[in-house]
């Protein structure tokens, strides 16, 4: 294996939004795909929101391999969420413009809460057997 093999990683990530939904979930696909080239995505699944009063979220699941490492995968994610508008004072109105979460980066699974989520099971699960 050579060194550019070793530096390849594996990241997995979960994307949702509850206001003008589809159309920002296909936005950000396509930020991703830009950032991301071989990203691979779940379909879309219309989820009740968790913990907030809100419209009902859609959400995805996504994955790509990359020479990235984790501290940018994290820069490159809040930069296309800000990107897209989505801010803190929203949030705290439950407005989610876009939400893009690291779940996994090579082995280190994240966010380990939102694992038990039954949509995020269903889309893994879905998305890993493509």
């Amino acid at each position: 294996m050579n060194e550019m093999e070793n530096n390849i990683h594996h990241i997995l990530l979960a994307l949702g939004s509850n206001i003008r939904a589809e159309e920002n979930i296909r936005e950000a696909q396509a930020y991703l795909t830009a950032k991301f080239p071989n990203m691979q995505f779940s379909r879309l699944l219309s989820t009740p929101a968790i913990g907030i009063v809100s419209p009902p979220f859609i959400n995805c699941m996504a994955q790509a391999h990359c020479s990235v490492e984790l501290d940018e995968v994290l820069d490159v994610l809040k930069s296309i969420e800000v990107a897209m508008g989505s801010t803190n004072e929203d949030r705290k109105k439950n407005v989610v413009v876009i939400d893009i979460d690291l779940l996994q980066f090579d082995n280190e699974r994240r966010k380990t809460d939102d694992w038990d989520r039954d949509y995020i099971q269903l889309l893994y699960k879905e998305l890993c057997c493509k």
